[in-house]
C-alpha cells in the first residue's frame, strides 16, 4: 500500500509498506549499495535471518520504503513485528543478531523520519509501539536519523576501533608474560593451529563446533538458551553456505578448542558470535583470547581497517577494543497501549543499563543465575 508522507523539503515522497521482504528487494539493493549501513542490513542476511528464526520466534516481516516522485528509493527500514506482554512491537530484523540497527538512507536524502514512522503506522497498523534498539548515533561518518531527540541509551555499548590501533596497542610485561606461558602450556597439551576464512565443509564444521560449545557454556552459567540452538546452527549454516560468514577456529592436536565466526563488509569484520570449550584442559589458558588476536592479526594482514566484537561488556573487548560504541533505542508509540507502555520500557531499560554499569551487581546476578550462594560484594 501507498501513502503520502511529510518531509522536510517541499515535494512529498510516496511511502510504501511491504509485508514481504523480497517485494521490497530491488529497493533494497539500490540503498544497500548506496547507505553507510552495516552487514547486518544486507537483504540475505535479513532474508536467511527470517528463515531461521521467523517461526520460533513469532515474528512477521515489515518493510517501510520511501521513494521520490519518479520512484526512486530514498530509505528503507527493516523491520519485524513480534507480540510481547500483550503489545504488538515493532522492532529492527533480526534482533539478537543484529549489533549495529540502521536504516538505510540514500546519501543527501532529508526526511523526516517521525513522521514517516507514524505515516507508516496509519498506512499498515496492527501494532502498538516501535520499540527500535541498539543504534550507533552515527555510523561510516553519518550521523542516525532515527535518533530523535528523546532517544535513550542502550542497556549495553558496542566495542571496536581500528585494526591497526588494536594490532599496535602496547602490552604491559606482566601481560606478555602471561600470554606467552599461556601459549606454551596450550602447545604442550598438542599441536597448537589457527584456520582464518575457512571454506567449504570446514566452515560448516566450526558453526556446527560454536553450536555446540554455546549450549555448553550456557549450561554451565545456568542460562537458558534465548532459542533453540538448531534454528542458530541453520541460520549460520546457511549464511556459511551463501559465503557471507567468515569462520576462524583455534585447534589442538586437530580438536576444535575456540571459533570466531562473523561478517566482513566495506573493510570491517563485525563478530556474529565466538565460543571456546570450556570443560576440557584448555580452557585455563584463555583459548578464545589467544585466537582473538591471531584473527586481527590476519584481518589487519588482509587489509582490513575497522573490526567491532558485537555488544556488551567484557574484559577481553576492553583488552583489544579502542572504543565503546554507545547504542541508543528509540520508542515511538503508535497506539494508546504504546502510550502507556512506553514509560515502563524507559524505566526498565534504565534500570537494566544501571544493572551492566555496576560491577558488583552485576557479579551478583550472574551468580543467582549460576545458583550459588552470594558473598559480600566489593563497591
Amino acid at each position: 500500500m501507498t501513502t503520502p508522507m511529510r518531509t522536510k523539503e517541499t515535494r512529498s515522497p510516496s511511502l510504501t509498506v511491504y509485508s514481504h521482504l523480497e517485494e521490497a528487494r530491488a529497493a533494497w539493493d539500490a540503498l544497500f549499495d548506496a547507505s553507510p549501513v552495516s552487514p547486518y542490513q544486507n537483504y540475505d542476511y535479513v532474508r536467511l535471518w527470517f528463515d531461521a528464526f521467523g517461526q520460533e520466534l513469532d515474528v512477521e516481516p515489515r518493510v517501510l520504503v520511501a521513494s521520490d516522485g519518479e520512484g526512486l528509493p530514498l530509505a528503507l527500514l527493516p523491520l519485524a513485528i513480534r507480540r510481547s506482554f500483550g503489545l504488538r512491537l515493532a522492532e529492527f530484523a533480526c534482533g539478537r543478531e543484529s549489533n549495529f540497527n540502521l536504516a538505510l538512507v540514500r546519501p543527501g536524502a532529508a526526511l523526516d523520519f517521525r513522521a514517516l514512522l507514524l505515516d507508516a503506522a496509519r498506512a499498515s497498523p496492527g501494532f502498538d509501539l516501535y520499540f527500535l534498539r541498539n543504534q550507533p548515533h552515527r555510523f561510516g561518518g553519518r550521523d542516525n536519523p532515527l535518533l530523535f531527540g528523546d532517544a535513550c541509551l542502550s542497556p549495553s555499548a558496542a566495542h571496536g576501533g581500528a585494526l591497526l590501533a588494536a594490532i599496535g596497542r602496547p602490552h604491559s610485561a606482566r601481560a606478555a608474560k602471561r600470554a606467552s606461558y599461556r601459549r606454551r602450556r596450550l602447545e604442550s597439551l598438542g599441536s597448537l593451529a589457527f584456520e582464518h576464512a575457512a571454506r567449504g565443509a570446514r566452515r560448516k564444521e566450526i558453526v556446527a563446533r560454536l553450536c555446540a560449545q554455546k549450549a555448553e557454556r550456557l549450561s554451565h552459567l545456568g542460562r537458558a538458551n534465548p532459542y533453540s540452538i538448531e534454528a542458530m546452527k541453520r541460520f549460520l549454516d546457511s549464511l556459511a553456505e551463501r559465503e557471507l560468514l567468515e569462520a576462524h577456529a583455534m585447534t589442538v592436536d586437530g580438536r576444535i578448542v575456540a571459533t570466531y565466526v562473523g561478517l566482513a563488509s566495506r573493510g570491517r569484520f563485525s563478530v556474529l558470535a565466538n565460543s571456546f570449550d570450556a570443560h576440557s584442559a584448555v580452557a585455563r589458558f584463555t583459548p578464545g583470547e589467544m585466537l582473538l588476536n591471531a584473527l586481527l592479526e590476519n584481518l589487519f594482514r588482509r587489509g582490513f581497517a575497522d573490526f567491532d566484537l558485537g555488544i556488551g561488556e567484557s574484559q577481553y573487548k576492553e583488552a583489544v577494543c579502542d572504543e565503546a560504541i554507545e547504542l541508543y533505542d528509540t520508542l515511538l508509540a503508535v497506539s494508546l497501549a504504546g502510550a502507556l507502555a512506553a514509560p515502563i520500557l524507559r524505566a526498565s531499560l534504565a534500570c537494566k543499563r544501571s544493572v551492566k554499569q555496576t560491577p558488583w551487581l552485576l557479579r551478583w546476578l550472574e551468580r543467582l543465575r549460576r545458583g550459588r550462594p552470594l558473598q559480600a560484594a566489593t563497591v
